[in-house]
Parts: C-alpha cells; structure tokens; sequence
C-alpha cells in the first residue's frame, strides 16, 4: 500500500485496525521506518507519547541487522532471537540490506508465519522484486510515493556502451543495481504477455548476477556488461 504524505496519520488510521507483525518498506528513506517503530513499540500502537516506551529516549527491544546481504547464518539469528522471551516490551527486528539470499528468505518465512505475541519484522529493500512470492505474501508491504523516480526509471538504459563509462567499483555497481530493479519494477507493470516470458529470463539472469556480485566471485564491470547483453536480448 502507497503511503500517504501524513505518514503519522496514515500509522494511526492503519494500526486502528491491523495486527501485522511483518512489513516491508520499499524505497524508504527512513522516515517511515522510525515512525513505524515508534508505533511498534508504544504500549497502545498509536504512538501515543505518554506510555513508558514512548517516552523512552532508547528502545533495548530492537535488533538492527544491516549489510550488502542477509546470509542465512543471520536469518538462524533472527530465528533463534525471535523464539526468546522478551526481556523489555516487544521485540522488533529490523533488517536493512540490498540483498536476501534464498535460504535466508526460506528461513525468515518460517519465522514470520507464526510470530511469536509482540514480535515485529521490519524489512527495508530497494525494491520487493527479489523476494521470494511465499515470502511476499507474509508481509505488509509500504511504500512511498515518488513520481520523478518512476518517470526516471522508465527512461533508464543498460547498454555496453554506457556500461564502459560506469561500474569502475561497487558503490557505483550497486547504484547500477538499484535503478535496474526499479526499472524492472515498473516495466512489469505494463509488459505485454507476448513479452512475458522473455522478461522472467531476464529476471532471473539478474538475480543469478546480482548473487554472484554479493559473493564476489566476478568483477562488477563483467556482470553488468552481462546484463547488458540480456537485457537486450529480451528488447
């Protein structure tokens, strides 16, 4: 669901209603993630700034997992964590990364189907396009407006000849990365079934490469200029 503007708002309107214990935010900046834990953490779910959590300067309740990658050692982690009694208030783990291996996401599925009574999950991803559907279907996803960025994304190109001039290290490689996975966000929205087809190939060779860039086995450059080459097969 599209977050409003009123992000304070649109928290009170939500939790008047809803139990979920896991969410996904997509292209957050951070300000709906600190929002959101606060309402997490109130004793009443609405944030209300008077009960003991509120007007806690620091909430011990919280697990911060960040990194390039979630590995499944970290999602056993997370497991392991999750199934303990809680020590102060709820327990909320909060996961921010670019990448989720796929026996991690196996792994954190099995923790999120049945959480245990005030346990939150809070996974923040560029784009949902690398999650697992069972995995998908586990979270409540939130995501923020950006007009410009969706416009900006249609327009994006990957071709051998800009990749030249780009992807010399990983921060620029991983910036590649990101504007990859909106623009396959938003040209699923429109693809013609004709093209279907030729579009899963392509995302799967981008996972497979997006994988191998996280493990290091091939140089940043090398990958991209593959998916160079894919993505204009699938053209």
């Amino acid at each position: 669901m599209i977050v409003a503007r009123d992000i304070d708002k649109f928290f009170k309107n939500f939790f008047r209603s809803s139990m979920a214990q896991a969410f996904l935010l997509v292209g957050d900046d951070g300000e709906t993630e600190n929002l959101l834990i606060r309402y997490l953490a109130c004793d009443n779910k609405n944030f209300c700034k008077k009960c003991l959590q509120c007007q806690s300067e620091s909430f011990l309740g919280i697990r911060f997992y960040e990194g390039e990658s979630l590995k499944i050692e970290d999602a056993r982690e997370i497991q392991f964590a999750a199934s303990q009694s809680a020590l102060y208030g709820p327990k909320i783990f909060r996961i921010k990364t670019v990448y989720i291996a796929a026996d991690a996401q196996a792994t954190l599925l099995k923790t999120i189907e049945e959480p245990y009574p005030e346990t939150y999950f809070i996974i923040s991803l560029v784009s949902e396009a690398s999650l697992s559907a069972p995995l998908l279907s586990r979270l409540t996803i939130f995501k923020k407006s950006r007009r410009d960025e969706v416009v900006g994304a249609s327009k994006f190109k990957l071709n051998l000849e800009n990749i030249s001039s780009i992807a010399q290290n990983r921060e620029e490689a991983e910036e590649v990365f990101r504007e990859i996975e909106a623009w396959m966000e938003s040209r699923i929205r429109v693809i013609h079934p004709e093209s279907a087809i030729s579009f899963s190939g392509f995302v799967e060779d981008y996972f497979e490469i997006k994988k191998r860039f996280f493990e290091k086995t091939y140089p940043p450059k090398m990958l991209l200029e593959h998916l160079a080459v894919s993505k204009y097969y699938f053209e």
